[in-house]
């Protein structure tokens, strides 16, 4: 059973990544990443997100008849929803729409915020409320991680980009649909993941980590973990709520002393499992995310002014420059995914 499940896995991945990579699911990430901006305005109002997703606003090769976007992932997964490519086309389209507003462009601005719209609307429609009035945005196909997730499984990111999602689409259409929504959501963030069915927090070693995947021992995406993080920064700014802005704080304090555990000296890691488990190997992120590191690092010194994540912003862009560093990087990276996932 364990050798077919690990020749299905070869092949959905030859299918992503050789056979048809320019329709595949890697054709919504693969783009370029940029950060937004950010006048006074967008640090202290829910409007422009901290990073730029514009280029997502391209995909067309899968849609459903609503327009949503849909992933190809091959294999036996196939076409499906994926709530944070969802939200990442809709808030690249928002930075459209926003775009057409400073150009006077009503013609451009009424198509953006359709399309916005269209993006936002799944959140109204596909959520699942579970106990304690939470509201998961889930994922309802199996996924190989570190641990074989079934489906549906939850993820803080999903949650984060979400809330960042719903509360754009009630600045734009005054629905409270969107604000309830964002409300139910942001419930997950209240509860620990291991103690709860709709939580996507974790607390180990005194630190508080929201999870991307949930899985045991707990792996700290880094990427996962910082989306999320700006869904929560926008529910507090939006709502001005206290245990947000306290949440918002205490994973700041997280980050901070943390970050040094993603700095393999020549490159950065993709998650942090190896702090909780030595069976659990370092995974070396891919060059997608060694940039998308960076982006994050920027964003948020953008975000906080702290100059932690400045330096972390250019220690690892000078890695990223390193042609050595990146061959070294992918091979090991390469050697992982064939030998763990």
């Amino acid at each position: 059973m364990e050798l077919i499940s690990r020749l299905t896995y070869y092949r959905r991945i030859f299918y992503a990544y050789v056979l048809k990579k320019k329709t595949s699911n890697l054709s919504f990430w693969h783009t370029d990443l940029a950060v937004n901006i950010l006048k006074e305005d967008d640090k202290t109002g829910v409007r422009r997100y901290p990073m730029n997703f514009v280029q997502k606003t391209a995909y067309n090769t899968h849609k459903d008849s609503a327009g949503v976007i849909m992933l190809d992932y091959g294999g036996n997964i196939g076409l499906q929803y994926n709530p944070n490519a969802i939200a990442q086309a809709a808030l690249g389209f928002y930075d459209l729409y926003l775009d057409s507003i400073e150009k006077n462009d009503k013609e451009k601005k009424e198509l953006y915020k359709s399309r916005f719209m269209e993006q936002s609307q799944w959140f109204l429609n596909m959520g699942r409320l579970v106990m304690d009035d939470i509201l998961l945005w889930e994922y309802t196909f199996p996924f190989e991680f570190r641990e074989y997730l079934h489906a549906p499984w939850r993820s803080a990111l999903a949650q984060g980009q979400g809330i960042s999602v719903c509360l754009r689409a009630y600045h734009i259409s005054k629905y409270d649909r969107y604000l309830q929504s964002a409300q139910k959501a942001f419930n997950s963030f209240r509860y620990l993941a291991r103690e709860h069915q709709g939580g996507v927090l974790d607390d180990s070693n005194d630190n508080i980590w929201l999870e991307e995947y949930i899985v045991n021992p707990p792996n700290h995406v880094l990427n996962g973990f910082i989306w999320a993080l700006w869904g929560v920064r926008d529910y507090a700014v939006f709502f001005d709520d206290d245990y947000a802005w306290n949440l918002w704080d205490s994973c700041i304090k997280t980050l901070c002393k943390n970050l040094k555990n993603y700095d393999l000296g020549f490159w950065t890691s993709y998650d942090m499992a190896m702090a909780h488990s030595l069976r659990w190997p370092t995974m070396p992120s891919s060059i997608y995310y060694q940039r998308l590191h960076i982006i994050q690092m920027k964003a948020m010194y953008a975000l906080t002014g702290d100059t932690v994540f400045h330096s972390y912003a250019q220690r690892w862009e000078s890695q990223l420059s390193n042609p050595l560093y990146r061959i070294l990087s992918q091979i090991w990276k390469g050697y992982f995914k064939l030998r763990w996932f």
